[in-house]
C-alpha cells in the first residue's frame, strides 16, 4: 500500500488531495470521490498530477509549505 499525494486543478483552484491506494489506478479514481465529498458541487476538474509516491510504513509523513 502507498500513500499519494496528488495535485487537482479544477474551477474552484488548486487542491491536494493525499490518499491510500494498492497502484496508480486506485489512487487517480478516488480523486474525483474525495473531491466531489468535499464540495456540495462537483466542480470541473481540468487535471490531476501526482507529486509523491511513498511506501506506507510507520513514521510516513508529508510536510505540506502553505
Amino acid at each position: 500500500m502507498y500513500l499519494y499525494r496528488l495535485e487537482v486543478e479544477c474551477d474552484k483552484g488548486k487542491l491536494v488531495v493525499i490518499t491510500a491506494a494498492e497502484d496508480e489506478e486506485k489512487a487517480f479514481s478516488a480523486v474525483d470521490e474525495h473531491v466531489e465529498r468535499h464540495f456540495l458541487t462537483m466542480p470541473d476538474i481540468r487535471e490531476v498530477t501526482l507529486l509523491e509516491k511513498k511506501r506506507i510504513s510507520p513514521g510516513a509523513a508529508y510536510v505540506i509549505e502553505t
